[in-house]
């Protein structure tokens, strides 16, 4: 024991205790070491957890989205064959069949089911260019002012709308916008609206039998009935007096026969 104190110097003491530092120092780093890797291993792990829940959230909104879409689609479905078996009722004007002078209103359902409670809203309002003014006038009509209850599929109205050569006069409307309002099978059908410019029309009102020809040769027949009176009251004396003598012979004749 003496011996193993004898041992120890001062050097060598200062020695040991310099080793003993170092080995400290050693174990501190590889301990600095470890915890770094540790850290680092806790950092990666983390960042890997927050690239999963990132992942996570971009596949649950692409699932939402996708989701979404199909909702959409079937809404876009459902509706489309909705709005195919809802009624569709239209609004023109029109040439009359058998006389193409004659303008018609049609209001007609080309749709394949019931129209409901139909509405027809027109600007300007209507009115026929041989409406009396003390008379009913054409936005009076019912079907203006109350509408029409029910229209099956196919039905068909026509209205005497005007006739085309009295329309086309100045300060007539030509230009009319028709809105349409109806209920289907499903509720409200789309609303419709019609332009209608009668002014594109106007040179196909004229046929080959129109009541403007008519009236043409109406005129034309007054007018050649006038001159014709016009000259046989310009005969001279002679000829008036030898058509009465001629009268009177004949029925002189007639007496003798008798």
């Amino acid at each position: 024991m003496r011996e193993a104190v004898g041992w120890i110097t001062v050097e060598r003491a200062s020695v040991i205790v310099a080793a003993l530092a170092l080995l400290g120092i050693f174990y501190s780093w590889r301990s600095a070491q470890a915890a770094k890797a540790s850290a680092d291993a806790a950092l990666s792990q983390a960042a890997s957890a927050r690239e999963q829940v990132d992942l996570g959230r971009q596949q649950i909104e692409l699932l939402l989205r996708q989701i979404a879409q199909t909702e959409e689609a079937q809404q876009a479905t459902r509706q489309a064959q909705q709005e195919a078996l809802q009624p569709m009722v239209v609004v023109d004007i029109v040439p009359a069949p058998n006389d193409r002078s004659v303008m018609m209103l049609v209001i007609e359902n080309i749709g394949p089911s019931i129209a409901r409670n139909v509405r027809i809203d027109v600007s300007p309002p209507p009115a026929r260019s041989f409406d009396r003014a003390d008379g009913k006038q054409m936005h009076e009509w019912h079907i203006f002012t109350q509408g029409i209850k029910t229209m099956p599929p196919g039905h068909r109205m026509e209205f005497l709308f005007d006739i085309g050569f009295q329309r086309f006069k100045p300060d007539v409307p030509t230009d009319f916008t028709f809105v349409v309002d109806a209920e289907g099978p499903f509720g409200p059908a789309p609303q419709l609206t019609f332009d209608i410019d009668l002014n594109a029309l106007r040179e196909s009102w004229i046929g080959q039998t129109t009541i403007g020809k008519v009236v043409e040769q109406m005129e034309k027949g007054n007018r050649n009935l006038s001159e014709l009176t016009s000259a046989v009251r310009q005969l001279n004396p002679d000829v008036r007096g030898a058509q009465r003598s001629s009268r009177q012979e004949a029925l002189a004749e007639l007496e003798a026969a008798e």
